[in-house]
């Protein structure tokens, strides 16, 4: 008997591994006849290393040194495969062997359906007469929506594959196409090489075509994929490459055109990344486009300028280190005329450190930067070019007096040296000196409430005194000024070096947070900036000119993981908004929703000259288990039109997914045209790594 069950135990491997351990045997009943037959019946139970067999009757014959097992048969190995049969016969070492009548069942996904299932070695399962799909067969849907028929399926358990031989692809029962090879992965393969699922698209610019991904493995951490593009106005190749290094990533995207609306065209846009040795990281990142519609026209990006940049820096306990050389390029109408006169590189070097010894009882910071701006004009004033180096201590401490108010005191002097080239308006060299000063007060004041509700109001004020002593500089990485909470209470509203704020300033308002044990978070920020020598000095910036700021009212809500809504809003003295920005996202189980809107009037600065008032939304609802519908659209209310809108619906079940969709998008350049778009895609899930595309089987009913 310990013969018989250690026999039986190696059965249960499909791969024929050596084993040493016995099997668990469990029967109704167990016959020795007088020539050595071994026979279990009745219930048949066997577990061994993880694998487990179900089975009618087990029987070991020793004079032919054969396992005869009859059905109805399931074995279960730890790799998820399931055998299914109604009868087998395998020899002793158990690397050859037959199962009649037979399924395979892959990943619990695609089952392979045979009249004989054969063991040949450790490697290969050879399956004849062949029916393959991972759609639910039912009695009252007997033919599958996709299946695979083959004369023989040979499947490689070390690689993965499964070779099929005189194949027929039907869909619906009827027969699409005839492939005498054909290799594809099993469900529990993540990367194979081999075509991905092609996707149809029509176009109003590039006519109806047809993408055929090719994916290709190139090592166990890198792979590219190639997708030929093919119309009657496009021959297009994009490329994806994708890598995993040891101490980094390397992300490439791209393509190559020739197409009848401006010939050859191509675009790649590629980051890398790599930790260098002392805790350093090197980054690059290249954005490449041969024209400014081409981005546009074939969908690939929404982007208007483009980024070239390489960087290097360090974050440790108590300094950090950076230094970045970064190409700037426009694709913008209003731009491109004007492009020398707008800075192109941008060379920056920068290093703070925390100084512990400095620091008598607060936190001393220490900072050393370097900038260099060049454009590419040398027309005087439109080409100038900038060059800063300075050096700047900034100390800070904080401490509770009285009855729990938290209060601050800041102490901050900055030097700078200034190079200006092919601007007059400006002295060549320029020199500056800031010292500043800064008091915070806060009350946090809190509560509890009945059902574990929660609230924090703290009223804030905040002073602020600086006075720049030199000559003045241009504002160059703090032209676009964005008022926000984010800086309510910071000792500057400029986001660079090169502006100041002189004078004294007083910030005062206050915050509310609320939390409930239901998951409800409320956050509430209001307040403003005002001047007591004057002007801000932030000329017509939104919301900071004159002598005080607008109200700046910021809220956000939440409601446990499903829903968020966040609004910033900039109100003046008569309650007229000048400025707003909402946002909202509600994600559950059935529909996913998320819309915003911006109002915002001209900005020079950021290159808008008129009022920019838009609404975007996009969203999903399941309207059943199968159907999905989706939307989006954005909607320019300046221009009175809409920017781009799209419909999709999407079918779902066990075995395949359908996919429709139409889009329009309006240009806001005169280098490309709207385009209309009509996309048809099809996958068949169940073959290949597709555990993220599993769901939930439908239900044969009674």
């Amino acid at each position: 008997m310990i013969r018989f069950a250690f026999l039986l135990g190696l059965l249960l491997l499909p791969f024929g591994a050596a084993a040493q351990d016995l099997a668990s045997l469990v029967a109704d009943r167990i016959d020795v006849d007088p020539a050595g037959r071994v026979t279990a019946s009745g219930n048949v139970q066997v577990f061994f290393e993880g694998v487990r067999l179900s089975a009618g009757e087990v029987s070991y014959d020793r004079t032919g040194d054969t396992l005869t097992i009859s059905g109805p048969i399931r074995v279960t190995d730890p790799g998820g495969t399931i055998f299914l049969a109604s009868e087998a016969q395998l020899d002793r070492d158990l690397r050859n062997g037959v199962l009649i009548s037979a399924r395979m069942v892959l990943d619990q996904q695609l089952q392979i359906a045979a009249n004989e299932i054969a063991r040949v070695g450790d490697r290969y399962t050879r399956l004849d007469r062949v029916v393959a799909s991972s759609c639910e067969v039912c009695f009252n849907r007997p033919v599958p929506l996709w299946e695979i028929r083959a004369a023989r399926v040979t499947h490689d358990q070390i690689e993965r594959q499964l070779y099929f031989e005189n194949a027929q692809f039907r869909v619906a029962g009827v027969p699409i196409i005839y492939l005498p090879r054909l290799r594809l992965p099993d469900p529990s393969l993540d990367r194979a090489t081999g075509v991905l699922i092609p996707e149809f698209k029509t176009s109003s610019e590039l006519a109806a075509g047809i993408k055929v991904p090719y994916f290709v493995v190139l090592g166990p951490h890198a792979d590219v994929t190639v997708t030929p593009y093919l119309s009657s106005a496009t021959t297009t190749l994009e490329f994806g490459y994708r890598q995993e290094t040891s101490r980094g990533d390397i992300r490439a995207l791209g393509a190559f055109t020739d197409d009848d609306i401006d010939g050859t065209r191509s675009y790649l846009f590629a980051d890398v990344r790599h930790r260098l040795p002392k805790g350093f990281l090197l980054e690059a990142q290249v954005e490449f486009v041969s024209d400014p519609g081409y981005l546009f026209t074939y969908d690939y990006s929404d982007q208007d300028r483009l980024t070239n940049e390489i960087r290097l820096s360090r974050v440790r306990e108590k300094d950090i280190f950076g230094a970045s050389l970064t190409e700037y390029r426009t694709l913008r109408d209003s731009e491109i005329a004007i492009r020398d006169t707008l800075p192109d590189q941008y060379l920056e070097l920068a290093y703070s450190r925390e100084v512990p010894a400095l620091s008598f009882g607060g936190r001393t910071v220490i900072n050393v930067n370097s900038a260099s701006l060049r454009r590419p004009s040398s027309v005087d004033g439109d080409g100038r070019d900038v060059g800063r180096v300075g050096a700047g201590i900034d100390w800070s401490k904080d401490w509770i007096v009285g009855p729990g108010l938290v209060t601050r005191a800041e102490l901050g002097l900055r030097a700078d040296a200034y190079t200006i080239g092919q601007d007059s308006t400006y002295p060549t060299t320029a020199t500056r000196v800031v010292p500043r000063a800064a008091a915070e007060l806060r009350w946090p004041l809190s509560r509890g409430m009945a059902g574990g509700v929660t609230e924090v109001l703290e009223p804030i004020v905040r002073i602020d005194v600086s006075e720049t002593g030199g000559t003045s500089v241009p504002l160059e990485d703090s032209r676009v000024i964005e008022f926000d909470e984010g800086n309510l209470f910071s000792f500057s509203r400029y986001p660079g070096v090169d502006g100041v704020e002189d004078g004294v300033r007083v910030a005062a308002g206050a915050t509310w947070r609320r939390r409930d044990a239901n998951g409800w978070r409320v956050d509430l920020a209001i307040g403003r900036v005002a001047s007591l020598d004057g002007d801000l000095g932030y000329g017509n910036a939104l919301g900071l000119s004159g002598d005080r700021s607008e109200w700046l009212v910021a809220g956000h809500l939440g409601v446990g993981d499903e829903l968020t809504l966040a609004s910033r809003a900039l109100l003046s003295d008569t309650s007229e908004v000048t400025l707003t920005e909402s946002r909202i996202d509600w994600d559950t189980d059935r529909f996913m929703l998320g819309s915003s809107y911006v109002f915002a009037p001209p900005e020079p600065a950021e290159g808008r000259d008129a009022r920019l008032s838009e609404w975007t939304f996009e969203g999903a609802y399941d309207l059943t288990d199968r159907w999905t519908a989706s939307a989006d659209w954005r909607y320019d209310f300046t221009g009175d039109r809409t920017a781009r809108a799209g419909l999709g619906i999407e079918y779902t079940n066990e075995c395949a997914r359908l996919a429709l969709s139409i889009s329009r998008r309006y240009a806001s350049s005169t280098s490309v045209d709207p385009t209309t778009e009509f996309g048809f895609r099809v996958s068949l899930l169940g073959v290949g790594g597709s555990d993220a595309e599993r769901v939930a089987r439908q239900s044969c009913g009674g």
